[in-house]
């Protein structure tokens, strides 16, 4: 749905904090008047600076668009130094859910993520938009609606109906950049969003980055180290702006079955479509939606129910996980540390022991000093990192 632009801060009532972002951060807030659960985003404005552009960009592409895999844009307002954008409120991204999946997703569930991906980014490229920075951790879930729903459209930019258009090449997460984009070049299209989608897609087949370079030379270095070289299927790449500023040894191409040896074959035809170094050859997102792929061959894609399910069963089993992982290293802790154990146990005893008048025992109050006197031993390596996923 389109903006309002009628809301005001006293129209929501933030909950939590959810995370700090480049312009500002995020939060998670309610609308008074319905309940409904919402993200917040609040960006500062800088005196000298005004509203940062890929602020302005994003409100223009999310009010531009309006589908079911594009992050909803409920409302814009201004507040003090600052500008809000409410937006609706997902569980989670695809990056957290990746890092925690003990295998990767069933080609069902796969399948059904990547046609929802694929939708919306054929509805912004309808809308003649590119999205530029199509990654997994702009990939929004939510669970409630079984829906995978591209957002952060910061870097979006409209297609310039020039005969050369000229853009920046420093677009797009560096492992997800398109090789065109890594030999700077400054005129390009959608292409670029589907090189970056067919390695969301690798990433879903295999759980781990395909292609995770160090730096830009080393991306481009990986990528041809994993592809092959680019000259014998790709000969516009030598009017390339950097081409020939660093040169690459030969490389046959590695078989995608090697890379992702748990993917099927369709899934890995599939996957290469997206992944031709030539950009016009690449499959659109339209023809990606209409592929036999998506459309008929087996297993056919999850429909949102089914996502939705499935998305539910893995938050419960993180947070199963995370309580699991909790209490063993509360356990472990406690077994390292004898006087936080004594200090516990004697917690328990006032406890029992409040209102009669008793004081700790005398025996007690002397062992404890005596091994606060002692070194504790070295405590566990314990991971406290939190594992659900909302």
């Amino acid at each position: 749905m389109p903006p309002t632009l009628q809301g005001t801060f006293h129209t929501y009532r933030p909950i939590r904090r959810l995370g700090q972002g480049a312009f500002g951060e995020v939060s998670l807030a309610s609308v008074l008047e319905t309940g409904d659960v919402v993200a917040l985003k609040r960006i500062h404005i800088r005196n000298t600076s005004g509203i940062p552009v890929v602020v302005v960009r994003e409100i223009k592409a999310l009010q531009s668009v309006s589908h079911p895999n594009v992050v909803a844009l409920l409302d814009v307002f201004p507040k003090g130094q600052a500008i809000y954008l409410v937006q609706e409120y997902c569980t989670t991204d695809l990056a957290a859910l990746l890092r925690r999946l003990p295998a990767p997703p069933p080609e069902r569930i796969a399948k059904g993520l990547m046609l929802q991906l694929c939708r919306g980014l054929e509805a912004l490229h309808a809308e003649g938009i590119m999205h530029r920075d199509v990654k997994p951790s702009n990939t929004l879930l939510s669970a409630s609606a079984g829906a995978a729903k591209l957002a952060d459209c910061g870097l979006a930019r409209p297609l310039d109906g020039g005969e050369r258009p000229a853009y920046t090449h420093a677009v797009a997460t560096r492992w997800y950049r398109a090789p065109e984009l890594l030999y700077g070049a400054r005129s390009y299209g959608p292409a670029v969003d589907i090189w970056a989608l067919g390695l969301v897609f690798a990433e879903l087949l295999g759980l781990s980055p395909l292609i995770p370079g160090d730096n830009d030379i080393d991306q481009l270095g990986r990528v041809i180290a994993t592809l092959g070289s680019m000259e014998p299927v790709w000969p516009g790449v030598r009017e390339l702006p950097d081409w020939g500023k660093i040169a690459f040894p030969p490389a046959e191409p590695v078989p995608l079955g090697q890379l992702l040896p748990g993917a099927s074959e369709p899934a890995l035809h599939f996957l290469a479509r997206f992944l031709s170094y030539n950009p016009a050859q690449r499959i659109t997102a339209a023809e990606a939606v209409r592929s036999d792929y998506l459309c008929s061959q087996p297993p056919l894609p999850a429909d949102e129910a089914e996502i939705g399910c499935w998305l539910l069963g893995c938050m419960e089993q993180a947070e199963a996980a995370s309580a699991a992982l909790k209490a063993a290293a509360a356990k472990s802790a406690l077994g390292a540390h004898p006087v936080v154990q004594l200090q516990m146990q004697q917690g328990q005893q006032q406890g029992q022991q409040q209102g009669q008048g008793q004081d700790r025992p005398a025996e007690a109050e002397a062992e404890l000093q005596r091994r606060q006197r002692q070194r504790p031993p070295q405590p566990l390596a314990v991971c406290w990192e939190s594992l659900p996923l909302a």
